[in-house]
């Protein structure tokens, strides 16, 4: 997202208008696979454990949780032998104010198959008891940290994991990918990059048609994820729209993969940005020793955030950005990348 005048109407549009109980989104079709393409990673979208709301533990709750739920969990990328965190935050309301100190119950859905497990009931975090920091995420209050290595450790492949407020029942999801030895990624902006403005998430949000893609974006992503890159959506938006994004790239037919906002409640513009993204690309690199084969961007701030990350210039791949490229190609056109980024792997990940 960039600076600009519109700036501080989406921010109040953000901090007014509600994103929950949109209806669940219907990805788009599936494209003919390609030969030699690596099978589609899951959807992970199989229905959630019924989740019976037993009340809240707390008066103050209630008055809390009558406004619009914000939850949001947090993607992650991970390593078989490394740290694994299912960290999410709730909240309510144009405020965003925070659910403390009660309950909410945790199920994983090991390799987006089989059935549910049930990891426990887990309290959320208030004020007066912040947790340690995990993954970069301080604890604002409102937030659950699990800790997936003591014994619930996941093998290479997707994971998705559910939280259940036991109050009200309202949830949140996220999705968890172990990456194998050899493991490429492409890391991508979203506002601008993938949708058709920098800003067109204020008509979606003011009741509008939600923003459209870019023409070809969703296929040049695909043709990525058949050659077994795994996708790293990076976006400055604020952390409460994490579920109306990901809905979005899955109703546009973009391919699963790791989505990440900023933490914050207003997300990021300009300087703050770029030093988001750079932030979150040091992060990939220190939990996965990966350095991203390919990034997508539409501003000079992502010129300066891919390459101060070390990607190979010839894999950054501008829409419609003029100046100082730094040996990133410009293109006009997602349809006429898709075939180029296509290159049927030696393997596939599992």
């Amino acid at each position: 997202m960039r600076p600009g005048p519109l700036a501080p109407l989406l921010l109040a549009v953000l901090s007014a208008v509600a994103c929950a109980g949109a209806p669940r989104p219907t990805a788009a079709p599936a494209p003919p696979a390609r030969a030699g393409a690596c099978p589609p990673r899951p959807a992970c979208d199989a229905p959630p454990p019924a989740a019976l709301p037993r009340g809240f533990r707390h008066t103050r709750s209630r008055l809390v949780a009558s406004g619009w739920p914000r939850h949001r969990g947090r993607d992650l990328f991970a390593r078989p032998g490394g740290p694994q965190w299912a960290i999410a935050k709730f909240a309510y309301g144009p405020q965003d104010d925070d659910l403390e100190d009660e309950d909410v119950e945790a199920y994983l859905l090991r390799g987006c198959s089989g059935a549910w497990e049930r990891l426990g009931t887990f309290r959320t975090s208030g004020d007066d008891r912040p947790r340690p920091t995990a993954e970069g995420i301080p604890d604002t209050g409102g937030r659950v940290y699990l800790d997936l290595t003591a014994g619930r450790r996941l093998d290479v492949g997707r994971h998705r994991v559910h939280f259940a407020v036991v109050g009200d029942g309202t949830s949140a999801d996220l999705f968890i990918e172990v990456l194998p030895p050899g493991a490429r990624v492409a890391v991508t902006d979203v506002d601008g990059t993938l949708t058709s403005s920098e800003v067109a998430v204020v008509g979606e949000l003011f009741g509008g048609a939600p923003p459209a893609a870019h023409p070809g974006a969703a296929e040049a992503m695909r043709a990525l994820a058949d050659s077994g890159v795994h996708l790293f959506y990076v976006t400055a938006r604020p952390e409460w729209l994490v579920g109306s994004t990901r809905a979005w790239l899955r109703r546009q037919g973009f391919p699963p993969g790791i989505l990440h906002t900023t933490i914050g409640v207003t997300g990021a513009f300009g300087r703050a940005a770029a030093e988001y993204k750079t932030i979150e690309l040091g992060w990939l690199k220190a939990r996965t020793g990966i350095v991203p084969s390919f990034g997508f961007g539409n501003m000079p701030s992502d010129v300066a955030t891919y390459t101060a990350a070390g990607i190979a210039p010839s894999r950054c791949f501008y829409y419609k950005l003029g100046g100082d490229l730094r040996g990133g190609v410009h293109h006009d056109d997602y349809r006429a990348l898709a075939a180029a980024l296509f290159s049927p792997p030696a393997a596939c990940a599992p």
